[in-house]
């Protein structure tokens, strides 16, 4: 692997933390009530069909529900979940054959019902629908034969998901799409089984309301009073996971230690972060780095008591190119040129947080080592771990301002209200201000800050200095389809935050969607990572670590699959 000698000592002093608090340490214990203690609440929805996050992946995704593939804590291949095993692939890749388990139950009110291979097709479909608001499902699905028909209401089904028989699901697509055939994307949410004849009355209207009358699979569910009607959420207050009497454990990898869990939202970062460690019976909420003088105070004394792992992911700010000047490639990289990504990084806590990034893929992920590595293409405006105002000065006369400076209108930008990513955006705006950027900054919770601006192309937001992206799966194209491809821009939920919608790229990405050898696979995710690094479409500045808290009876283990957030399946109390 081409490392040079820095960032193998850069490893190193990563991996000498990630000893220190390497989680899942001590014994297991079964049983008891843990509480996480959250900043806004953390998940978005409690829609299957919208979960897309890490929050809604740690809060609801695994503890409640069972997918075609699930994850273990460690592994980077699926394990088959309500499947029996991996996909059978033929003709030529563009067939996929699933067997279900039979015998999975439903949780009250359909306690009576088991799981079909129809409520999977239904659940995939929903998808689709604009009022689920699903992110991804054209990046993974909008090559099964019939999806772009059903899309434009040209037909009521998509004819490429078939159901032969009750444990038999058929995915049939127009083009073989290695992350289809292998299962990687068969690991989404989507693939969580819902009953058409029970949740259509509810996927009518502009919203879904779905999610406040879901059932469930997995080994907990959310308090509900058994009829269809959960009771045990309140929007940015409370959420409360209980046993769900249905789950059969004797056909789930999964060993569900908790008997309850419950998600107390609202509290100041500091404040849940110091509760946190000092316990007892707490895991640390949604926030991927704590407060500052939380993190370094529990670095000086409490060091085993935190669990620092790479998210597989990166930190970057979101551009919008469909705004003036943000349109012109060359101010897009002066701006690149012009930011500190090591200030950036003492924001959050400094090394500890993370690597400085030079290009977009982060390490781990295909192509990356293909895509020069720690190193990175060498872009000048890209891997310069400080300001480089003289360049960025040199971009923006590339781009027609003579002075080097700007001088138009301020820009909207909408960032989080919240520490530590509020100082980000302030120190972001300080620095751009040296060319001239007037920032009209907007702080607003961060849900509100996607779910009503920086996700919503309509609210026309030039930047968003919060953002950060890690891999849906173990594949480079989940780094680069779901956020640079024109085909994925929506109404909601847009995560092609960059309105990237290049014909040339579009056309490079579909034919890397194909690739199924793993060399030539990763090296054209890296040419693509090169392409999307040059342009600027967002401002990568760290490959970041996740720092999960716990108190000191907890014995708390991390998701590679969700960036490292807590896996509340495989987590416990020490005994």
């Amino acid at each position: 692997m081409r490392r040079s000698l820095w960032s193998i000592i850069a490893a190193l002093a990563v991996l000498a933390l990630v000893v220190a608090g390497c989680g899942g340490g001590g014994k297991a214990k079964k049983g008891g009530t843990v509480t996480i203690l959250d900043t806004e609440g953390g998940v978005d929805s409690l829609d299957p069909g919208y979960w897309y996050y890490q929050d809604d992946y740690k809060s609801l995704g695994q503890p409640t529900q069972r997918w075609l593939y699930g994850w273990k804590p460690n592994e980077t291949t699926p394990t088959p979940d309500l499947a029996t095993a991996l996909p059978a692939v033929s003709n030529g890749g563009r067939t996929i054959t699933v067997k279900i388990r039979s015998g999975i139950r439903y949780s009250a009110p359909l306690q009576t019902r088991t799981v079909k291979a129809a409520d999977i097709k239904y659940a995939m479909e929903r998808c689709f629908l604009p009022q689920v608001g699903n992110g991804y499902y054209h990046s993974y699905y909008g090559d099964i034969a019939g999806a772009d028909a059903f899309t434009k209401g040209k037909a009521k089904q998509i004819s490429g998901i078939q159901v032969p028989d009750a444990t038999t699901l058929v995915i049939k697509t127009t083009k073989p799409i290695f992350v289809l055939t292998s299962g990687r994307a068969l690991g989404m949410p989507c693939t969580v089984p819902i009953p058409k004849d029970y949740a259509q009355k509810y996927d009518k209207g502009k919203t879904s309301t779905y999610g406040e009358h879901a059932v469930f699979t997995g080994p907990y569910m959310v308090q509900n009073d058994g009829k269809g009607n959960i009771t045990g959420y309140e929007a940015g207050k409370t959420l409360t996971l209980v046993r769900n009497p249905k789950w059969d454990k004797s056909t789930d990898f999964r060993p569900a230690y908790f008997d309850r869990i419950e998600f107390k939202g609202g509290f100041d970062a500091t404040v849940a972060a110091r509760k946190t460690l000092t316990g007892p019976r707490m895991l640390s909420g949604d926030y991927a780095a704590p407060p500052v003088a939380v993190l370094k105070s529990g670095l000086s004394s409490r060091k085993s008591q935190l669990v620092i792992t790479p998210s597989g992911g990166n930190r970057y700010i979101g551009l919008n190119t469909r705004i003036k000047p943000l349109d012109n490639v060359n101010v897009r990289r002066a701006l690149s040129a012009a930011i500190d990504r090591t200030s950036l990084r003492q924001t959050r806590g400094g090394p500890t947080i993370g690597t400085i990034a030079t290009h977009f893929f982060p390490p781990g992920i295909g192509g990356f080592e293909e895509g020069g590595g720690v190193q990175g293409p060498g872009f000048a405006f890209a891997s310069s771990p400080t300001a480089n105002v003289p360049l960025a000065q040199q971009y923006m006369r590339k781009a027609g301002f003579a002075s080097g400076k700007y001088a138009g209108p301020a820009l909207l930008t909408f960032a989080d209200d919240a520490p530590p990513a509020k100082e980000t955006a302030e120190a972001f705006q300080s620095q751009v201000g040296k060319l001239g950027f007037k920032l009209k900054l907007r702080e607003v919770p961060h849900a509100t800050m996607l779910s009503k601006y920086c996700e919503v192309p309509k609210a026309a937001v030039a930047i968003c200095p919060n953002f950060g992206w890690g891999a849906d799966f173990f594949s480079p194209q989940s780094m680069i389809d779901p956020l640079f491809n024109g085909k994925n821009i929506v109404p909601t939920g847009n995560v092609n935050t960059a309105q990237v919608n290049d014909p040339k790229l579009n056309a490079q990405i579909e034919k890397a969607k194909t690739i199924t050898d793993p060399a030539a696979s990763a090296k054209a995710w890296a040419a693509l990572d090169k392409v999307v690094t040059n342009q600027s479409y967002f401002l990568t500045w760290i490959w970041d670590n996740n720092v999960g808290l716990e108190s000191k009876d907890m014995n708390g283990v991390p998701s590679k699959f969700n960036s490292g957030e807590w896996d509340l399946t495989f987590s416990s109390f020490k005994k």
